[in-house]
């Protein structure tokens, strides 16, 4: 655990007590009591110092915490991870197709990452109709939106696990394989894998839509920490090469 920002947040509090009972002891030693010759204005002056301190001190914890929330100095408590595809498929009965993908998590950061919750869907690529080929043109580049394109989506599924049931430590990898059964007729997919940041985003709930996740409003809870909201992975696979005539099975 890194315990870096922990323990800057105590020292600046000990400091903070520290300027206090020093600001106390010499308004006591300065006090009418122990020195009678003291004017009134030497006491509002080592007041004013005092006040000066702790507000010096308070203003230097803010700040560190406000960094510390940002990423700006901190920066190496941020998790970074890495996603690879490895996708097969193979024809199943008659008229479908079993496609297998194995999702690699490489945590490349220097924090342990958990995930809670994972999205993964299949969409269609080929084959696809002019008609809608020149919409999702029109759409994502003609009238230069640069959003993806919205493919026809075949099937999506999304998994959740317990707390500590996925973790992933600092520079180590893990894997999540699932499963997907689709029409023979499909040429080529697009498959899409996200994992959830809960530092970011926290449990999310099972009755929300997992593509509505990303827009859930944050609480500012003082543990909700700044960062990614989680990790994507996009590859596009071909089932048959291009060329294939699905009808007479040859090239």
């Amino acid at each position: 655990m890194n315990t870096g920002p922990a323990v800057g947040l105590v020292l600046a509090m000990a400091g903070f007590c520290i300027a206090i009972l020093t600001g106390l002891t010499e308004a006591q030693g300065a006090g009418p009591a122990a020195t009678p010759s003291v004017s009134v204005a030497d006491n509002i002056y080592s007041w004013v110092r005092i006040a000066q301190a702790v507000a010096t001190i308070i203003a230097l914890a803010l700040g560190g915490i406000f960094a510390w929330r940002r990423g700006f100095i901190f920066r190496y408590q941020q998790p970074h991870v890495t996603i690879s595809h490895d996708v097969t498929h193979r024809p199943i009965g008659h008229g479908y197709l079993h496609i297998e993908v194995t999702a690699t998590l490489h945590n490349t950061s220097r924090v342990k990452v958990e995930f809670r919750d994972g999205l993964f869907t299949v969409e269609r690529l080929a084959p696809v109709d002019g008609d809608i080929a020149e919409r999702l043109f029109d759409e994502t580049i003609d009238k230069a939106i640069y959003e993806s394109p919205k493919w026809d989506l075949l099937t999506e599924r999304r998994l959740e696990w317990t707390t500590g049931e996925f973790i992933v430590e600092p520079g180590e990898m893990a894997t999540s394989t699932f499963e997907h059964i689709v029409s023979d007729a499909v040429e080529s997919v697009l498959i899409t894998t996200f994992f959830y940041n809960t530092r970011v985003l926290g449990k999310i709930p099972s009755d929300m839509e997992p593509r509505n996740v990303e827009r859930r409003k944050q609480f500012p809870w003082l543990w909700r920490t700044s960062g990614p909201r989680g990790w994507t992975r996009i590859t596009a696979h071909d089932i048959y090469p291009a060329g294939h005539d699905l009808e007479s099975g040859e090239n």
